[in-house]
């Protein structure tokens, strides 16, 4: 395995393709596009795979930047579980037609840490309107792996990441 490849692994195959960050002896650096960065200890699964077309383009993305891009990463996805009373936001419905059957989450990148950014939202400081009056807690579960990231990528899957959650039964509020 070399950077630059294109891998799965086998014991999480809901993590989809991965992009090789950087290759060592005990372990990789690999991208998951469902997964995001994870360190791979050396007698995990990893196998080679192909990228679909779709793939192909995002992970082109992820070749034009370098190992310390991706290590200088400092951006993160992060999900905040708004309270069932955005709900009567009309805007908000219709942003969600699927409904709400899993709850509703605003969805973001920040370049703070997301404890932080989220303290940001509660008080006031640039602000999304329906966190700071609906904000209940952070969701980082949801969006587990997509933190240190080079912030083209972390930009890149918000919306996707936001389209993966309404997907998932939540209505999302995402910029």
């Amino acid at each position: 395995m070399a950077p630059g490849d294109i891998v799965r692994h086998a014991d999480y195959p809901q993590w989809g393709c991965g992009y090789v960050i950087r290759a060592k002896k005990a372990s990789s650096e690999v991208f998951f596009r469902w997964g995001g960065k994870r360190r791979i200890d050396a007698g995990e699964p990893l196998e080679p795979a192909r990228a679909t077309r779709v793939e192909a383009g995002f992970f082109s993305l992820c070749a034009a930047l370098s190992a310390s891009s991706w290590s200088r990463g400092h951006h993160s996805v992060y999900a905040i579980e708004l309270d069932r009373a955005v709900w009567r936001n009309r805007a908000f419905r219709e942003r969600n037609p699927g409904g709400a059957a899993g709850g509703c989450l605003y969805v973001g990148v920040t370049g703070l840490t997301p404890e932080e950014r989220f303290e940001r939202h509660r008080a006031g400081t640039q602000s999304g309107r329906f966190v700071r009056e609906h904000g209940v807690r952070l969701r980082l579960d949801l969006v587990e792996g997509f933190s240190r990231l080079p912030y083209r990528i972390a930009a890149c899957m918000e919306p996707r990441l936001a389209a993966w959650l309404r997907a998932q039964g939540f209505a999302v509020w995402q910029n």
